[in-house]
């Protein structure tokens, strides 16, 4: 099934995909080009709090209770989240419940009303979100890659921390000022998948405030966005100690592509080779064989300037270095990754991958929001790079996955997974000799 695209004069676009599944309900995400990569010193975190502030009221609405309890008297899925690239709110409702739904969204988003006392409320509200992310290892470990990753480009702030909110950032006025700047509709995509065809779904549109009042294209938004990064000539480490881990977690990081580079799918079905469950060479040997883990798994990134590729695992902090008997996880997470280098991947894996890819992405279609996050996303990040075509969720798999070979993949091995791309990130509640991770770490290539 094609995809429909329409930008209407005020600059507000919409990407628009029929949903063939016989369940009715609609997927509406909304996103708003604004992100932390847009953001500066002093104004850190300014987009995960203009999220919070959207679910706080609006002169049709002052109440944000009754915001929340329009979609709940439906049953509707109603949500937002802040990443790095994008602000996003989340619908999913039955299709006879959209245009309401719709309308209070773009209420929402256009004519937040930004009470003092609400403002200084929620953000006590994100404080206590803040420390929360403070205590989880997972995220602070995730943070401490992209840092060293994506260094030097917009992409290596986490989106919101602690460090962000003192007496001297996010004031009220600033904070008000950047929800104008980019809270527009010209700076606007909304994604949707439904039964309902679309043209009634642009009838439902006109009575929605992304076009009210909105006759003509809002003046440009020029970012803050830096996109060099800091080269390496060697290994990046980084150590951090955490009082009262029982468990070492341990990131291995590459540079990679951009999202617009086709190697990020050659990549991603990598990333399933080597970590992509219970069939994948991290958990059979260190899981299956070894016992020193419950998970081990490989994450991949993409953004405009560049891309990540990350090894993950957590291990009882004893089997760090030695296991009982045998070489611990960091010795043979190296181990793993030399023998990839040298020998790369079978004909078996491969084939295994892509079964396990193509089936996911089957299964995926019944999920509504999959395929309804994904022509937003790249709408989004399509927009200014090229003209071409959004291939459909459905035909990812046979597009660009089922031809890659073994010598696609063995390329980009050789390519991506060098020491001047590589960092090393481990995080423990123990006391932890860093000239022996450095030792280990040396062993590869």
């Amino acid at each position: 099934m094609s995809l429909i695209e329409y930008r209407y004069p005020n600059g507000f676009r919409v990407i628009y995909e029929h949903y063939v599944n016989k369940i009715p309900i609609t997927g509406a995400y909304l996103f708003c080009d604004m992100g932390s990569v847009y953001e500066y010193d002093g104004m850190r975190g300014v987009s995960h709090f203009i999220e919070h502030m959207c679910f706080k009221g609006t002169k049709k609405i002052p109440d944000s209770n009754d915001i929340f309890g329009e979609y709940s008297k439906i049953g509707a899925y109603f949500n937002a989240v802040t990443t790095k690239r994008y602000t996003c709110y989340t619908v999913k409702c039955q299709d006879e419940y959209l245009e309401n739904s719709l309308e209070i969204v773009s209420d929402m988003m256009m004519n937040s009303t930004f009470k003092s006392n609400e403002f200084n409320k929620e953000h006590l509200v994100i404080v206590e979100e803040n420390n929360n992310d403070k205590n989880n290892p997972h995220i602070i470990l995730d943070n401490e890659v992209d840092k060293i990753l994506f260094k030097g480009s917009s992409y290596e702030f986490p989106v919101d921390e602690m460090e962000y909110h003192n007496k001297e950032t996010l004031k009220y006025n600033d904070v008000l000022e950047f929800y104008h700047t980019y809270y527009h509709p010209s700076n606007m995509i909304l994604s949707i998948v439904s039964h309902l065809p679309f043209d009634k779904i642009k009838k439902m549109l006109k009575s929605t405030f992304f076009l009210k009042k909105q006759k003509l294209p809002s003046p440009t938004v020029i970012p803050f966005m830096r996109y060099d990064l800091i080269r390496y000539t060697e290994i990046q480490y980084k150590l951090i100690m955490k009082e009262g881990l029982s468990n070492t977690l341990l990131s291995i990081g590459f540079r990679t592509c951009p999202h617009n580079s086709l190697d990020k799918y050659t990549l991603f079905l990598l990333a399933k080779i080597m970590g992509g469950g219970f069939s994948s060479r991290l958990m059979k040997l260190l899981r299956e064989k070894k016992g020193l883990v419950y998970t081990a798994k490989c994450d991949t990134k993409n953004y405009e300037n560049t891309g990540s590729f990350v090894f993950f695992t957590e291990t009882k902090s004893s089997n760090f270095f030695a296991g009982k008997g045998s070489h611990g996880v960091l010795p043979l997470m190296i181990g793993i990754l030399n023998d990839m280098k040298k020998h790369g991947v079978t004909i078996e894996e491969i084939k295994n991958a892509k079964g396990n890819i193509k089936g996911g992405n089957i299964l995926n279609l019944e999920n509504i929001g999959v395929r309804t996050q994904y022509n937003g996303e790249e709408l989004l990040m399509r927009s200014g790079s090229d003209d071409k075509a959004i291939v459909p969720y459905s035909m990812v798999y046979d597009k660009y996955i089922a031809s890659i070979s073994k010598e696609d993949i063995a390329r980009l091995i050789d390519k991506y997974f060098v020491r001047e791309n590589m960092c090393v990130c481990v995080l423990t509640g123990n006391t932890l000799d860093a000239n022996k991770v450095k030792m280990n770490c040396e062993r590869f290539l």
